[in-house]
């Protein structure tokens, strides 16, 4: 085959394996793999060059391509294949494929190259074959130099040099930089590492002078990029002597070397001032000037940067070296040599550069001819030059700034080409800044029409351009002709623009340009329009962000702003500008970090205008200032400090934002300023001046929105006090009320800076001339405010001026307006919170409670801000209540005048009131409290018409807590048994029936206690709408509480004392009241409400149903029970209630199986003769026909007890102990006793007793009857018959029968005893005697026949004279 076929077989192979599997199948079958490696090596092996080489390797790596399925496979193919142990061609041939597909490989998809890396450096070992290692260099040469491959790799650029250095090294020196190269890819290490740090460096300065420029290259290349990384390598270049073979290449190296070692000696001159001097002494200047005229464009641009380093003084040779290279031929190009010159003129002195003739004036005036050169970019870099150069060096603009200077710059404004007009621009902007000396009218001889053009520029689409121009523009706007007619030529819109889309720089002179034109025109002629000036306004707060506060450019624009701020309404702006900012609250910020971190004049305006957005954005404000916490500090500071009323009244009304938003943050940070106490006397101070501002446009809101809705407001509109006047002292007010609120300490404070008197004198001056016209109205109440919140703290109350502020407060408390009443009743709250009693009665003599009554009533949906102010303050919700009800507490006060002219105050408010619905439940209250305890103040209330009132308001059906209250203040009334002779009380107590079937349950109970005392009236107990509450008092029998209980049960007590017919209405109720009431007695229930319980009890044993009620005998244990507690009042009432169960004699059969006789018999004593009553009716029913427990009634010693009793007892207890003794002496075994004969004179004596009843007289008589008929019994009697006969003979002549029976037979008993009839006495028994035997009852007249017969054995005569022996006779024949 001919060699010419050998491409064009290699051709046909890349086409078929392009197009046919079996095609590769068949290539790779007939070992054409290995043929193909080798055409692709074939070129290098055999010399072939040209097209044909080309082309044989083109078509072999690309047939090989597709046989292995694409070039990152082939070249991973090569890469395994070169490390296999049987190879398919020779090693070297493998590799140099692989080189060659390295270096042709176009893939932009990711590819893993550091395996291909690493299997190449694994190759690249000392070997014998010299060939495969060069291959292995090749081919890491091809790989680092690919652009495809390399981004894939770390240091891919040193690596390439690397392999450079390796080709061309030595034996030896190739060995270490293999090593290196070795190390810098697989140890992951950097290149300073890799190479030996100095060791290395050492080994590359050592290769600088080496003859060969390759070498030279690669060397100075690593270098180079060994400076760029790694700092330590610049100190090591130094030391390893390499800055005088660097300065050398400059001169005489080839261009690649030129210019790398100028690069590396620009980073040693950068590094160090040390590395900077030694390079200079190298000759260091010469060279780099040498090569800014013959290098090349690289060249001279690292010979500028280096020489832009280097070059530190502006000697007069090296100025003249540069100006013979700018004005000579070559370099062709002159920017690298202006920028040169214009570095070496900004270090020239002032004298040099303003006197002609001197080297550098000669030079500056060079730079301003070449302005007017042809070549754009030397004009370009010309203007560049200066403009930096007039830009560091103001002290020369001064005297550079003439026609000779600027006209060309102002020539160049008109080029075509914009980035020399910008530079031109620049120029002129930095000649026209106005300095200390010379501040405006530095250009006045600009012809009118030349700022035309930097309008133009202004206005052009690069930003770039037009915040040159406007920068420019800026300085030149001083002069009041220019900027009219910058102004006519519409310059705000160019000025707007770089505001909103310049740099920090650009809005900076933007800003100073505006505040040029405002300071020669109106702001409606500068910014026409709402939408422009909101622009304006935001874009300049947005530039502050950028700026240094130190600085006159932040003052400058806050001025801008200020103006703005400042600017009202007009025919161009249909709301003010400084509105923006309120509807825009992130401009905020930069306002407040001005206030933070701004010199005072800064912070003074920041606060101007921030306090203008108090009305609008209170909360934003709030958050930004405590974010920055600075910022109260500042506030602090300057509102102590500064000499503008205006920054005081601004900046207290920011710290009320701050603080009513974040009270904890913005105190803590008042705190942490050290500013708190001095700020209060401040504060004070400005309270006590009271001065208006008004030039001030600062709405100040109070807190939780109280300017939002007010109870003052018509409808849903309401008046906002005109922000352009604000009080200096209402705003003081403010603060010093949240800083107050926040600890005592700080009511201390303003206590001892001063601030209760003042408050005194305020308050005083307005309210001892209230008609007059008074500026500061609503600093009235927030005083009234402040004081309420300092009185909090027992330690202010005790301050000296308290005592003097109550008649102000007093008549506050007249004013008209509600919020005045309000705060003025806060501040009594607090006073009598935690005054002494003295000061509660200096309030209460000092008319106040008129006052304090006025505001009763308003519902807190009538005046929610102020309630929500309240609780903002940690004031009490109703401050009204709070004081009445402290002074009513005092005794002194409720019995006292005031007392009894606040009642029909009260009860008028009982009235309903349709503006003041809360009223009446208040009024309610503290009658309550003032009634409580005094009978004199109850019947006031009765003549003022509370229980007509009352009984009205009840009928109205208020709320369940208020017909309760109403309930209550009736039983308190009531409780005054005048009161009950009222016709309204009788009237309330159809009310009262009615909340007692349809009240709460505490009304319930209320009204049950109240009609406990209304019973006490016998009408009204009797009346028929009294029956009406038997059934829901019954009802209330049921409840759960003990005091629903008692209450139901006094009541029905009260209600059926004294009337056991009554008491049968409780028969017919629904339900069981006898259940309802063992229930209770059963219980655990207390003690007195079992004695309670036990009473009704007594009341329903009363009658029959009840008493048969199987219930009722399960009532004896627990009233039993309650015999054997220590309570008298149940001991009574249990003993009570039993005695009436006794009633039925099943009961008392019931009863009888207890052991109760000893008790009953022990509590017949004392000086309790009800309860002894009781227990001697149930020993009578206990005992009748019951022997046994006669007996045991005697034994038990209940004679001896009622002896002791019979001569102190009552008439009605005498005569239940004669019934007892009747009792007891029916059985003949008693009768017989010894202890039957002590009774027997007891008797006798109680028969003398005039008030003694005839029930009494019959039980005793009969008694007598029982013992005395007994022979034993006589014989024992000790009474002289005179004694004994005398109070029989008036019982002969009772109207009873049974009692002249028992008489006539107890005096025939004693007759029969001799000494008896012979007694004289016995002869005033004869005619009574005679008179009975005339009576036609048989039984009585044989008693009675008897008795003359046992006198007239003694004495005959007077029982013949009287008629009895006629009677007898009658008698006789009778019987």
């Amino acid at each position: 085959m001919t060699f010419l076929s050998v491409p064009a077989a290699a051709d046909a192979l890349e086409a078929l394996s392009s197009k046919s599997t079996r095609a590769k199948k068949a290539v790779v079958d007939a070992d054409g793999v290995p043929v193909l490696i080798g055409a692709v090596v074939a070129p290098s092996k055999e010399c072939m060059q040209g097209e044909c080489g080309q082309a044989l390797q083109g078509h072999a790596t690309r047939a090989l391509a597709n046989i292995c399925g694409g070039m990152s496979a082939l070249i991973l193919y090569l890469g395994e294949l070169s490390q296999s142990p049987r190879l398919a061609a020779p090693v070297a041939d493998i590799i140099g494929a692989l080189a060659y597909s390295l270096m042709v490989f176009e893939q932009e998809e990711p590819f893993d190259a550091t395996q291909i890396e690493d299997i190449l450096v694994i190759l690249l070992k000392p070997r014998d074959n010299k060939l495969v290692q060069e291959r292995v260099l090749e081919a890491m040469a091809s790989l680092y130099g690919n652009n495809y491959l390399s981004r894939w790799l770390n240091h891919a650029e040193a690596k390439k040099v690397f392999i450079g250095l390796i080709t061309m090294a030595t034996a030896d020196v190739q060995e270490y930089l293999i090593i290196s190269l070795t190390s810098l890819c697989c140890d992951g290490v950097g290149i300073w590492e890799a190479i030996g740090k100095r060791e290395g460096i050492q080994l590359l300065i050592s290769l600088l002078g080496l003859s060969s420029e390759q070498h030279q290259e690669y060397a100075v290349q690593l270098l180079a990029i060994l400076t760029d990384q790694v700092d330590d390598s610049k100190w090591a270049i130094t030391a390893a002597g390499g800055i005088p073979p660097l300065v050398q290449l400059l001169e005489m190296g080839s261009q690649n070397a030129r210019e790398d070692a100028a690069h590396v000696l620009w980073n040693l001159c950068c590094h160090s001032e040390d590395i900077r001097a030694c390079v200079e002494s190298a000759g260091g200047v010469p060279a780099f000037l040498w090569l800014l005229k013959s290098g090349g464009p690289k060249g001279q641009g690292a010979s500028a940067k280096a020489l832009t380093k280097l070059v530190r003084t502006a000697d007069s040779a090296t100025i003249n070296q540069l100006l013979a290279l700018l004005l000579g031929d070559s370099p062709s190009s002159k920017a690298h040599i202006i920028r040169v010159l214009g570095h070496v003129l900004t270090m020239a002195s002032q004298k040099d550069l303003v006197q002609k003739g001197a080297a550098a004036n000669k030079g500056l005036r060079s730079l301003v001819q070449v302005l007017n050169s042809s070549n754009e970019e030397t004009q370009e870099y010309a203007a560049s030059v200066l403009a930096d150069l007039f830009s560091t060096r103001q002290d020369i603009c001064d005297s550079l700034a003439t026609d000779e200077i600027v006209h060309p710059c102002m020539k160049l404004l008109t080029s075509n080409t914009q980035v020399i007009a910008t530079q031109s621009a620049r120029a002129l902007g930095a000649l026209s800044r106005p300095t200390k000396t010379k501040s405006t009218n530095k250009m006045s001889y600009i012809a009118e029409g030349d700022v035309k053009p930097l309008i133009k520029l202004a206005k052009t689409s690069s930003i770039d351009a037009a915040e040159t121009a406007v920068a420019a523009l800026a300085n030149l706007l001083s002069d009041p002709h220019i900027a009219a007619e910058a102004l006519a030529e519409d310059v705000v819109s160019a000025l707007t623009r770089v505001l909103g889309e310049g740099t920090s720089e650009g809005k900076k002179n933007a800003s100073r340009a505006l505040h040029q034109l405002l300071k020669h025109f109106p702001v409606g002629d500068v910014l026409t329009g709402n939408a422009q000036c909101r622009f304006a306004v935001l874009a300049l707060v947005d530039s502050l962000n950028a700026m240094d506060m130190d600085e006159t450019d932040a003052a400058d624009a806050l001025e801008v702003i200020a103006l703005l701020a400042r600017t009202k309404q007009s025919v161009n702006f249909t709301y003010p500008p400084w509105s923006a900012l309120a509807e825009v609250p992130s401009s905020l910020e930069p306002l407040v970090r001005c206030l933070a971190e701004g010199p005072p004049p800064v912070q003074d305006m920041a606060i101007e205008i921030l306090s203008r957005l108090c009305g609008d954005q209170p909360v934003a404000l709030g958050d930004l200032l405590v974010a920055r916490s600075r910022s109260i500090g500042s506030l602090a500071n300057r509102i102590m400090n500064s000499t503008s009323l205006e920054v005081r009244v601004g900046g207290t009304a920011l710290l009320i934002c701050a603080a009513k938003e974040h009270k904890q943050q913005a105190m803590e940070a008042l705190d942490v300023s050290g500013y708190l106490k001095a700020l209060i006397y401040a504060l004070v101070e400005m309270m006590k001046q009271n001065s208006s501002c008004c030039s001030l446009e600062i709405e100040v809101r109070t807190p939780r929105g109280y300017m939002e809705r007010t109870v003052f407001q018509e409808g849903d509109e309401f008046e906002v006090p005109d922000p352009a006047t604000v009080l200096g002292g209402t705003v003081a007010l403010w603060l010093l009320s949240i800083i107050s609120s926040f600890h005592a300490k700080n009511k201390l404070t303003v206590m001892e800076a001063g601030g209760v008197e003042a408050l005194t004198e305020k308050l005083a001056c307005y309210t001892s001339n209230p008609q007059a016209e008074f500026e500061d109205t609503e600093g009235i109440w927030i005083s009234a405010l402040l004081l309420a919140i300092l009185f909090q703290d027992a330690n202010v109350v005790l301050s000296p001026a308290t005592m003097r502020i109550i008649p102000s407060l007093a008549l506050l408390l007249r004013s008209d307006e509600i919020i005045d009443r309000y705060f003025a009743a806060q501040a009594m709250a607090s006073l009598v919170c935690n005054g002494s009693k003295g000061m509660k009665l200096s309030i209460a003599n000092s008319g106040a409670v008129s006052g304090i009554i006025t505001l009763i009533g308003y519902i807190e949906s009538d005046m929610p801000n102020l309630v929500a102010l309240s609780e903002e303050f940690s004031l009490v919700r109703n401050p009204d209540q709070v004081v009445l009800e402290h002074l009513f507490e005092i005794e002194d006060v409720r019995v006292g005048s005031t007392a009894r002219k606040t009642i029909p105050l009260l009860v008028d408010l009982l009235r309903p009131i349709p503006d003041r619905p809360g009223a009446p439940p208040t009024a309610v209250r503290i009658l309550t409290r003032i009634a409580d305890g005094s009978d004199t103040n109850k019947l006031i209330m009765a003549e003022a018409g509370a229980l007509d009132a009352l009984t009205k308001y009840l009928s109205l059906s208020p709320q369940d807590s208020t017909e309760a209250s109403i309930s209550e203040l009736l039983r308190i009334l009531f409780s005054n048994p005048d009161l009950l002779r009222y016709e309204a009380s009788a009237s309330s107590l159809n009310q009262l029936v009615a909340v007692l079937r349809l009240g709460s349950r505490n009304a319930r109970l209320s009204a049950a206690r109240a009609l406990h005392e209304l019973f006490d009236a016998e009408n009204i107990r009797d009346s028929d709408l009294a029956r009406q509450a038997v059934q829901p008092l019954v009802d209330m029998l049921n409840a759960a509480s003990e005091s629903e209980l008692e209450a139901s049960l006094v009541a029905l007590i009260k209600l059926f004392s004294g009337n056991s017919l009554k008491a049968a209405l409780l028969a017919d109720v629904e339900g069981d009241p006898l259940e309802s009431v063992y229930r209770i007695l059963s219980s655990t229930s207390s003690l007195e409400l079992k004695s309670n319980a036990a009473q009704l009890c007594f009341v329903l044993f009363g009658n029959t149903k009840f008493r048969a009620n199987p219930i009722a005998s399960e009532c004896i244990q627990p009233l039993i029970s309650l015999m054997l507690s220590d309570a008298n009042a149940a001991v009574e009432s249990g003993v009570c209630a039993f005695e009436r169960l006794l009633d039925d004699e099943q009961q008392v059969e019931l009863a009888a199986a207890y052991d109760i006789v000893d008790l009953l018999v022990g509590l017949v004593s004392g000086s309790n003769h009800q309860l002894t009553e009781a227990c001697i009716s149930a020993l009578i029913k206990l005992g009748k026909d019951r022997t046994p427990h006669k007996l045991d009634m005697v034994k038990a010693g209940i004679i001896d007890n009622c002896l002791e009793l019979l001569p102190v007892a009552p008439s009605s207890l005498c005569s239940s102990i004669a019934e007892l003794f009747r009792i007891l002496t029916n059985s003949s075994a008693i009768a017989k006793s010894s202890a039957a004969a002590k009774i027997v004179e007891p008797l006798f004596m109680v028969l003398l007793r005039p008030d003694f009843s005839m029930w009494g007289q019959h039980s005793a008589l009969q008694a007598l009857v029982n013992i005395l008929e007994k022979p034993q019994s006589l014989a024992t009697l000790k009474l002289t018959p005179s004694q004994v006969i005398e109070p029989l003979i008036s019982f002969l002549e009772s109207p009873s029968q049974a009692i002249q029976q028992l008489g006539t037979e107890l005096l025939s008993h004693l007759l029969a005893q001799e000494h008896f009839q012979q007694d004289i006495t016995t002869k005033n028994a004869v005619v009574p005697l005679v008179q009975l035997a005339g009576i036609g009852i048989l039984n009585l007249q044989q008693t009675a026949i008897k008795s003359l017969e046992n006198i007239s054995i003694s004495w005959p005569k007077a029982v013949a004279d009287a008629g009895g022996i006629f009677e007898a006779c009658e008698g006789y024949y009778s019987r």
